[in-house]
């Protein structure tokens, strides 16, 4: 009887101690790098409008990464539209877990603002 009562209590303190270790949900609003290590005005550059992507990125055992990254093909899309940088831009995660490290999926939002530099900049 005494057996089976620290078992139960071993395992109880188990599940609660390890119970959010196994599956996790977190979605949170990524790290966004809005500085500029120069000073520009709105006559600098023409804005071109708004470039949003999505994609995920999976890892097994923190070994196994497989995903795109999101700050490329924002670029990618400024450049088909003729321009050549972003500013402002905002990543949103989204992560699911197994165990932490055994199995990891992040699916992010990105977006950003499309710019053109006027002449007198590329100079």
């Amino acid at each position: 009887m005494k057996k089976i009562f620290i078992r139960t209590v071993v395992l109880m303190l188990a599940g609660i101690v390890f119970g959010n270790c196994i599956y996790t949900e977190l979605r949170t609003p990524g790290l966004a790098a809005n500085m500029t290590q120069y000073v520009m005005t709105s006559e600098d550059y023409q804005i071109l409008g708004p470039v949003e992507t999505q994609g995920e990125f999976v890892s097994w055992f923190l070994v196994v990464v497989t995903g795109e990254t999101g700050y490329s093909e924002l670029l990618k899309q400024t450049r088909e539209k003729g321009g050549d940088d972003i500013i402002n831009y905002r990543f949103e995660l989204r992560q699911k877990s197994i165990l932490l490290i055994v199995w990891n999926r992040v699916i992010w939002n990105a977006s950003a603002i499309a710019i053109k530099y006027k002449d007198k900049i590329k100079k």
